[in-house]
């Protein structure tokens, strides 16, 4: 008895798309503290490092990066 499946399998294979082919090289874009070495991340206190205090920015207050979309 023939598999079933077979033909279903084989159209599978034949037409499935290859992700992860569109990139060549991977980056990130973050700062560093030049201070200490430290990243910014982007949910804190864009003005000054949190680790060692280093000043990024001249300015009263704070900024901050809000990436929700809701």
């Amino acid at each position: 008895m023939a598999n079933p499946f077979k033909k279903t399998i084989n159209n599978a294979n034949k037409t499935k798309k290859v992700y992860g082919t569109e990139r060549t090289t991977s980056e990130t874009k973050t700062r560093k503290c030049e201070g200490c070495g430290a990243a910014r991340p982007s949910d804190t206190n864009l003005t000054t490092c949190d680790y060692c205090g280093f000043k990024f920015m001249d300015i009263q207050g704070e900024i901050r990066v809000d990436n929700n979309d809701n």
